[in-house]
């Protein structure tokens, strides 16, 4: 899940943000909440987020103050500012700083997963090349596919690193990427030669297996580590994929 900084000074809508079921459903989870940039900026010294949501108008320093000052430190993080109709003004100077998007207050739920997809999309797209994970290397390899020289590889690698532990489907990954599901299926399958169902199972079973090789964990301790509805699941894929159970599993 991507990680989310609030900031918000006003108190009942910190809470209204905080019940959204949009942000789990677009895979963002607010980690933290603060009531002014100043705070925000203390907070972001020692944390790291995937996006910061924030109102513009706030005591002590305001959203465009904190954005100018996330600049000057080099703090590519993406903003989203929420906005009234009357702080337009203030909104297009976040634009012009480098924010990714703005929103009108009242934050409908369907114009919010518009942009969480995006800036989704556009974190994925700033990661590929850097985050694959050595599990999902060693997949790749397994499939003779090489990841250095194709983007749209890079980009699924760099995905399923980063969400292994979620459900992952075909429909939310194409519809954030901006694909169409049967054009994502066949590009996918152009690719990797399997689907992007069976891709996600090997990759899950590679992390499993590299969880057993720990000594730390049982099977149904995995199986929900991963993301399975239940172990049997887990067991069945499991065993599809490497001819044997993860209780049988040999650490080797």
């Amino acid at each position: 899940m991507y990680k989310v900084l609030l900031v918000e000074d006003d108190k009942t809508l910190r809470l209204i943000y905080s019940k959204m079921k949009t942000w789990s459903e677009c895979g963002f989870v607010i980690e933290k909440e603060v009531d002014n940039g100043k705070k925000a900026l203390q907070v972001l010294e020692n944390e790291e987020f995937d996006l910061i949501f924030t109102d513009i108008k706030m005591p002590f320093m305001d959203g465009i103050e904190m954005l100018r000052q996330l600049s000057d430190k080099d703090n590519t993080t993406p903003v989203i500012f929420a906005s009234s109709y009357d702080d337009f003004e203030y909104a297009r100077q976040g634009l012009i700083l480098g924010a990714f998007d703005y929103l009108l207050k009242p934050v409908a739920p369907k114009k919010l997963a518009d942009v969480l997809k995006r800036v989704k999309a556009h974190i994925d797209k700033n990661q590929a090349e850097t985050r694959i994970d050595p599990v999902v290397e060693n997949v790749l390899k397994d499939l003779n596919v090489d990841p250095n020289h194709d983007s749209f590889v890079a980009q699924i690698a760099s995905y399923c690193s980063i969400h292994y532990r979620d459900n992952l489907i075909v429909d939310d990954f194409a519809s954030a990427h901006g694909y169409s599901k049967d054009y994502f299926s066949k590009i996918f399958k152009q690719h990797f030669s399997i689907t992007f169902h069976e891709f996600c199972s090997r990759v899950k079973v590679a992390y499993a297996i590299a969880l057993l090789r720990t000594g730390n964990y049982k099977a149904y301790e995995i199986s929900e580590m991963l993301g399975y509805s239940s172990v049997d699941y887990f067991t069945k894929i499991f065993k599809g994929i490497t001819g044997t159970t993860p209780s049988k599993y040999k650490i080797r």
